[in-house]
């Protein structure tokens, strides 16, 4: 009687364990990044009871084992995709597959997958409990250093710097329909070294069948001009393609650029077909200067800062983390993870290189938890309690019958 009465306890607190974890489910059903969890139950290693066993031959087929009733094995976490709700804030990130935001603590790295972060006072990009999240700082070439952590931050205040013009590229058709003599024009601007804009004009005039002069002129009023004006021949090969693919080279005044006295025109897309002509500048390096005035974050992890003059720069590259046995990861509490050596080494790069995930900007991944499943959940909790509550009860008559036999 006794052993059964254990059981029942048993029963009890194990459905009690359920009922727990179904609960903690839905408390967190609108948690940023929760993972439900499921409690494993196992069964209590038994008594072998004498007399129970039969044998066939020399072979036997029953042990006679009575259980003493059940125990949670583990409490184990459901990784599956979380749906995701977009709030079009670019702070808001989610994971679209695996992997986890770095975040760092007093201590250690710590692996979350809640993307509601936020810029603090100083610039800094933290949790909502705050602390910095981590990732990868680019250098002045654009280059991503991978080879150490780092916070992301941004200086709102800064400026991005004006650039000088040192390259113009023409392209597309001169027409060999055009009579010679007659004249083609484009206009365009370059910058100098303090971001000013000067108006440039390139005429191209016919002299011959495969034949063009060209001169670069300064239209603006600037005093002394920016440049002189320059002149120079093109040619053409019977097919139409130019002969030669020499830049074109004007020089700066001093007084305007310093560190590039001059600034190429790249005359080698240009071609004469017998088509209409539509020579025009494709492409121009050089800018004013700029305020910051927003940033984005791509689907790679990459943050861009975005500058009133139409410039952006790579500022960080965020960074993901992920371990071999997501089960054996230490749950921290608020929705952070620490690794185990159960759990592997953390391995640590960037959306899809290293590690194999998309970042949504913009965005937060829900909890996984489906209402309807642990409600369910709840109801098969609560009759395994009561069951096992009634055979405490149960076990408590037989005892019961058992004390009355004396009378």
């Amino acid at each position: 009687m006794i052993r059964s009465l254990r059981t029942g306890v048993s029963g009890l607190k194990t459905h009690q364990a359920r009922m727990d974890v179904v609960g903690n489910n839905i408390a967190n059903a609108n948690t940023v990044g929760y993972k439900r969890s499921r409690a494993v139950f196992n069964e209590v290693l038994g008594q072998k009871l004498l007399g129970l066993s039969r044998s066939s031959g020399s072979s036997g087929i029953t042990s006679g084992i009575v259980g003493y009733g059940s125990a949670v094995g583990s409490v184990g976490q459901n990784w599956s995709q979380g749906p995701l709700e977009f709030s079009n804030i670019p702070s808001d990130l989610a994971f679209n597959g695996d992997g986890f935001f770095v975040a760092r603590s007093t201590e250690r790295l710590l692996l979350t997958r809640a993307g509601d972060f936020i810029f603090d006072e100083d610039g800094t990009l933290v949790t909502s409990g705050g602390l910095p999240v981590q990732g990868y700082a680019v250098d002045a070439n654009g280059d991503v250093d991978v080879s150490r952590l780092s916070d992301i931050s941004i200086d709102y205040s800064q400026q991005e710097a004006p650039q000088s013009t040192t390259n113009v590229v023409l392209a597309n058709n001169l027409s060999a329909d055009t009579e010679v003599g007659e004249t083609v024009e484009t206009q365009t601007g370059v910058y100098d070294d303090q971001g000013k804009l000067h108006s440039v004009n390139i005429r191209f005039t016919k002299t011959a069948d495969n034949a063009w002069d060209y001169e670069v002129r300064y239209t603006g009023d600037a005093t002394p001009p920016p440049f002189s004006d320059t002149t120079g021949s093109l040619s053409f090969n019977v097919d139409g393609s130019l002969a030669t693919t020499t830049p074109i080279t004007v020089n700066w005044d001093a007084g305007y650029v310093g560190a590039n006295p001059s600034f190429d025109i790249d005359v080698s897309a240009l071609t004469q077909y017998s088509r209409l002509s539509n020579a025009l500048v494709v492409d121009r390096n050089g800018h004013s200067s700029g305020s910051l005035e927003s940033y984005n974050i791509e689907s790679d992890g990459s943050m861009w800062l975005n500058f009133t003059n139409g410039e952006r720069r790579q500022a960080f590259q965020l960074v993901v983390g992920n371990v071999g046995n997501l089960q054996a990861l230490e749950n921290v509490g608020e929705n952070f993870y620490a690794t185990t050596p159960a759990s592997g080494d953390l391995t640590l790069g960037r959306a899809g290189r290293e590690i194999n995930t998309v970042i949504v900007s913009g965005a937060l991944e829900q909890s996984n938890t489906d209402l309807a499943t642990e409600f369910t959940d709840m109801i098969v909790a609560q009759r395994g309690y009561q069951a096992s509550a009634r055979v405490i009860t149960t076990s408590d008559e037989l005892l019961q019958e058992v004390v009355q036999l004396k009378r």
